[in-house]
This record gives structure tokens, C-alpha cells and sequence, in this order.
């Protein structure tokens, strides 16, 4: 009898708990992909298109596959040494749930980024 009164609120708090630990995990997940994005895309050779590889490996290696990406500026191989690049990488807490809970999660979007200074050849 009693662990009709005590199983319920034990299971929701076991479940709470997994969710937040799998969303903690999926938001360090991007920002170390954006920040590995901004690496491969500072590096003088190095596009847009190297960066997005990198950063669809490590999205999809963590289990998150519905990210979008957004690389600042868009030509990285005219840009002067030091100028800014900006990575950007946003997700949808729905597709990072694995609970079927769309009312606590739905809607929410995580948006992790990064700005490294290009490396070039310096003009003289």
C-alpha cells in the first residue's frame, strides 16, 4: 500500500531528473560543437564547409540531429587576419527530450555560439 503513495512521485522525480541531466548534456554538446566549429573555421585553408562537417560529427555523435548552423561571415577565405567569425548553432529542446512531453519542452530553443578571430596571412 505504501508504495502506491511513494512509487509515483519517486518515478517522476527518477524521470525529471534523467530529463535535466540529458538536456545539461545536449546543451554542453552544442557549445562544444560550435566552439570545435569556430576552431576548424579560424584556420587559414579552411571554409565554411569544413566547419559544418565538424560540427554535424559532433552533433550527430551526441544524438542530436535536428540542428541548424550559421557561420559569420559567409566567405571565410577573403576575410583579413583578426576579423571576427561567429558560429552559431540553435536546437529545439523537442527533438533533445526523450520524453513524449511536448508540453514542457515544446517550443523551447537552445542557442549556443562562439567568435574566434580568423588567422591569415597578415597584409603588409
Amino acid at each position: 500500500m505504501e508504495l502506491a503513495f511513494v512509487a509515483i512521485p519517486l518515478f517522476m522525480v527518477v524521470f525529471a531528473a534523467v530529463e535535466l541531466g540529458r538536456a545539461f548534456m545536449s546543451v554542453q554538446a552544442l557549445e562544444e560543437a560550435a566552439r570545435s566549429g569556430c576552431r576548424i573555421a579560424i584556420l587559414k585553408g579552411r571554409t565554411s564547409a569544413d566547419a559544418e562537417a565538424e560540427i554535424q560529427r559532433l552533433t550527430q555523435s551526441m544524438g542530436l540531429h535536428s540542428v541548424t548552423t550559421e557561420i559569420l561571415p559567409a566567405s571565410l577565405e577573403t576575410m583579413p587576419q583578426w576579423d571576427p567569425v561567429t558560429v552559431r548553432i540553435s536546437a529545439d529542446f523537442d527533438g533533445i527530450s526523450w520524453l513524449p512531453m511536448p508540453e514542457y519542452v515544446g517550443g523551447y530553443r537552445y542557442t549556443a555560439s562562439c567568435v574566434f578571430p580568423r588567422e591569415a596571412e597578415q597584409e603588409f
